[in-house]
């Protein structure tokens, strides 16, 4: 158990691809070093209703967290994945006032004195990073960079998950490869990419669960090779053996 908790590192960032009902797919990690700090303050009221001449009920909302997020650089994946600058063929990133930012979730950890603590917030948007230039002093300060980030609740109510004392060294290990969903939150969401072929239906799992095989998709030209878990196609998904564990997207492979 910690005594004290202390700073903020392993900060990253999984947009959200697509909505299903709700429930959100999230694409994989970006890993956001050099984190400064993390200010969040919590957004919801009080709200009293008076008779008798006393408060005779009250309730309190939860709307999620707004803050801060103080980075030393934002990724150029950032740029172009979460605030969709485009880039060029001489890597000249440009910015578009018509561009719609993308959701995200976000994880993060606070160290401790033992275990320190692992958090994730579900839904969340950001504006643009800010900048600060300044000239060079006697000594070189280092320009940091913010977004202002509001964690909204999803459909369901969620916001925030966090570590705690009991919390299996498995799960804490795993914590940033992917974004955590209790079993008791909800079923996971597994979507087909057929990378150009026919479409194929998605599925509602159970997490620890099998995820159904599907009929294979066709594509014109080509042979199906198999569902893959990375866009790299190089690590195959095995239905018979391999459990899904959060909301994710698998993708066909094809051979000519």
């Amino acid at each position: 158990m910690d005594k004290v908790k202390f700073g903020i590192s392993n900060v990253h960032i999984f947009p959200i691809e697509s909505m299903n009902a709700g429930v959100p797919v999230y694409g994989s990690g970006i890993a956001v070093p050099g984190a400064v700090s993390l200010s969040l303050d919590q957004q919801g009221d009080i709200n009293k209703f008076y008779a008798d001449n006393i408060v005779y009920y009250q309730s309190a909302s939860n709307n999620g967290y707004e803050g801060d997020l103080e980075v030393a650089r934002i990724p150029d994946e950032i740029l172009e994945q979460i605030f969709k600058y485009t880039k060029d063929a001489n890597g000249v990133f440009t910015e578009s006032a018509a561009a719609e930012f993308a959701a995200f979730a976000m994880t993060f950890e606070e160290k401790g004195d033992v275990k320190g603590t692992k958090f994730v917030l579900y839904n969340c948007t950001a504006t643009r990073p800010s900048k600060s230039l300044s000239t060079i002093q006697d000594s070189k300060e280092p320009v940091t960079q913010t977004l202002n980030v509001s964690a909204a609740p999803l459909t369901g109510g969620n916001v925030l998950a966090m570590t705690g004392d009991d919390t299996p060294q498995a799960t804490m290990d795993a914590w940033h490869e992917s974004v955590y969903m209790s079993a008791t939150t909800s079923d996971c969401l597994v979507e087909f990419n057929s990378m150009g072929g026919s479409p194929v239906q998605s599925q509602s799992v159970a997490v620890g669960e099998h995820a159904t095989e599907p009929t294979a998709p066709t594509k014109d030209g080509y042979t199906f090779a198999g569902w893959f878990s990375d866009l790299d196609l190089t690590d195959e998904w095995t239905f018979a053996t391999d459990t899904v564990s959060t909301n994710m997207m698998l993708y066909a492979k094809w051979t000519e």
